[in-house]
């Protein structure tokens, strides 16, 4: 009876009751394909060096990366597809997503991850989570649009979706939020190597000279 979830070596899926309806079945055959693409194809190293500290770029970060799993996984197994929509339906009907009708009543980090799911898939988003993304589309498209165009090109690099990932929470305007860039942290470490190469070398060339 406790909320579907996973850890390191356990998969705990949505109770399924003694009449097995149909939509139980699907929503916990949905909730197990997600965490399985999860473990396939998510890279935990890579995720946590790009990841930002601040609460907001951290649900936008968590929501794209889970949606980046679900969708390259999609691509070699189609009928997860419509296991996870199931999934994702009962989620939006249980947080009355089909009710909402304003962006401030929306979670703007569902309707990123809902973005990138349907970029990839070419799919409409099911039930209540079509809501949510129709109301912050014109948002992430006018903010975000030219970095989601490519999209396509990085969605199965974990490392390059990752920097995908920090451009569109920069875009929709958490820049502050992200952190140290990782990337950066390795230009500033490759310059103080250097550095210090030089200086040794120097130190030779001058003992060298006293000699």
């Amino acid at each position: 009876v406790d909320p579907p979830g996973m850890t390191a070596d356990t998969v705990r899926l949505p109770q399924v009751s003694r009449r097995l309806t149909r939509e139980e079945v699907l929503i916990a055959r949905g909730t197990a394909d997600a965490f399985a693409l999860r473990r396939r194809h998510h890279d935990a190293a890579t995720y946590n060096r790009y990841a930002p500290t601040g609460q907001m770029a951290r649900d936008l970060y968590e929501a794209m990366e889970n949606a980046r799993c679900e969708a390259v996984g999609a691509r070699d197994m189609p009928g997860t597809l419509g296991n996870i929509d199931a999934k994702i339906a009962n989620e939006a009907e249980r947080k009355g997503y089909a009710q909402i009708r304003s962006t401030q009543d929306a979670p703007l980090a569902q309707a990123a991850g809902y973005m990138i799911r349907h970029l990839a898939s070419g799919r409409q988003m099911p039930g209540g989570a079509q809501n949510v993304l129709e109301l912050w589309r014109p948002f992430i498209e006018q903010q975000a649009g030219h970095t989601l165009g490519n999209l396509n090109e990085v969605l199965a690099d974990p490392v390059a979706f990752a920097r995908l990932s920090r451009q569109i929470i920069k875009d929709l305007g958490y820049a502050d939020q992200l952190g140290d860039d990782p990337d950066g942290q390795d230009d500033e470490e490759g310059g103080d190597s250097e550095q210090n190469q030089e200086e040794q070398d120097s130190a030779g060339d001058e003992s060298q000279e006293q000699d």
